[in-house]
């Protein structure tokens, strides 16, 4: 296998470890950070550790890190005021059999900063989150289906189609596309009476059109559905309040996770009143709900963003990413782009029509996966996934960045021209 893709050189521990994975963990880790195309150029598979902007693979290898364990560490690995906070609250206790007052200390700030939240349920996990705002959405109307619009999870509501999943999810989940008000509008229509929440996804792709979440407003209210807005990702990192304050946008519910601890596991529903106090009526709890470690990395992940002012530096750095990066697809003709936000740079293919940079069709579909590789082998770790931001990068780790992408963009040309005239093995794409 090797020597039909690269040197083992770079990452023979990272690839020791990977066959010892797959003798013991289903998949050899977990779905989303399964690292085999990658591996198989020569990227890391495992972590060894990491520090600020960047960690350590098990070879030894150091990388600027852009995928930031997909999203939660905004401040940057192993912050020290965040360590010093969670060793303080190791050493008086993780977990009680009654409330903790920083439960009520993280609450406040919350609502403060969230523009729907009134109040608060604590969660571990994105997925448990949204989870929650479903079950709230349910109680309140007496409903049971539910509109989705995004990534929201991993549980049965998420993926009614997938194996494993009771057939009779599907009878009541709805999936409609982003941005596409006519679509929501006829879902609603066909399913009046019956829909309990519309959940969409903050920001996909480049951003809602300006009229699109005053629209879904709009068709919540004349149905009397639930809003509920998914701010997993975008929660801290377009503003302190999340997506919904330079959005302007109007929900009932919202998620917020991920960047919330720094990379400790909580996550929370915030919102109206009304709508939060039908938690009475239904069962959401669980042991690690509001764990005592999470709760004071919260603390201090909230005070740093704001003294820090944290947005407006991933506002900043993400623009210089993003308009340099594309500088680079364009110098050297790889149908690639940067969109999305600053907040949440999102690479993408370019289409086969585009008037300036088109992708040809032997490479279609293999493009982002060869000029990360490139970034990979060179100490930049980033995938097609959105990259994200924390407080410790610098305008030297961009810099670096770009100037890396310009080697990593020669190399993937050469790659992907080597696999289209069969010179070279193809990778498994998807």
């Amino acid at each position: 296998m090797a020597d039909q893709f690269t040197s083992t050189a770079r990452n023979p521990r990272s690839r020791q470890l990977w066959e010892r994975a797959c003798r013991v963990i289903v998949g050899g880790g977990q779905a989303h950070k399964r690292p085999v195309k990658y591996m198989l150029r020569g990227g890391p598979a495992f972590a060894a550790r990491a520090q600020g902007a960047y960690f350590w693979d098990a070879d030894g290898n150091k990388y600027i890190d852009y995928l930031l364990g997909y999203g939660p560490i905004v401040l940057g690995h192993a912050d020290p005021q965040v360590n010093e906070a969670v060793i303080r609250q190791l050493n008086a206790g993780t977990i009680y059999s009654v409330e903790h007052e920083a439960s009520v200390e993280v609450a406040e700030a919350l609502c403060r900063t969230i523009p729907c939240a009134q109040m608060v349920l604590y969660f571990i996990g994105g997925s448990s989150a949204t989870q929650g705002a479903i079950r709230c959405a349910r109680a309140h109307t007496g409903r049971e289906k539910i509109i989705r619009c995004g990534y929201h999870g991993w549980y049965d509501w998420c993926w009614p189609q997938m194996p494993g999943v009771p057939h009779h999810e599907r009878e009541l989940i709805i999936a409609v596309p982003y941005n596409d008000l006519p679509a929501l509008r006829a879902a609603m229509e066909q399913n009046a009476g019956q829909v309990a929440g519309v959940i969409i996804e903050a920001v996909q792709g480049d951003g809602p059109a300006g009229d699109y979440f005053p629209g879904v407003r709009r068709l919540c209210d004349e149905h009397g559905s639930v809003f509920v807005l998914d701010e997993i990702k975008t929660g801290f990192r377009f503003a302190l309040g999340g997506a919904q304050v330079p959005f302007a946008i109007d929900a009932d519910l919202a998620t917020f996770g991920k960047a919330m601890c720094n990379g400790f596991p909580a996550a929370v529903v915030v919102g109206k009143r009304q709508f939060m106090e039908k938690r009475t009526d239904t069962y959401l709890a669980a042991t690690f709900h509001a764990d005592a470690l999470s709760l004071a990395a919260a603390q201090v992940v909230m005070r740093q963003m704001e003294q820090r002012d944290g947005p407006a530096h991933f506002e900043r750095l993400g623009r210089r990413l993003i308009d340099g990066l594309n500088g680079v697809f364009l110098d050297k003709r790889l149908p690639l782009k940067m969109g999305g936000f600053p907040a949440m740079p999102a690479p993408m293919e370019t289409s086969p029509d585009d008037p300036v940079n088109p992708v040809p069709p032997e490479f279609k579909g293999k493009t982002i996966t060869e000029f990360m590789a490139g970034l990979q082998n060179r100490g930049v770790y980033a995938t097609g996934h959105p990259w994200f931001l924390s407080l410790a990068h610098t305008d030297a780790d961009i810099d670096r960045t770009i100037a890396i992408a310009a080697d990593a963009a020669d190399e993937a040309l050469e790659t992907l021209k080597d696999v289209a005239s069969g010179r070279r093995e193809a990778l498994p794409y998807s």
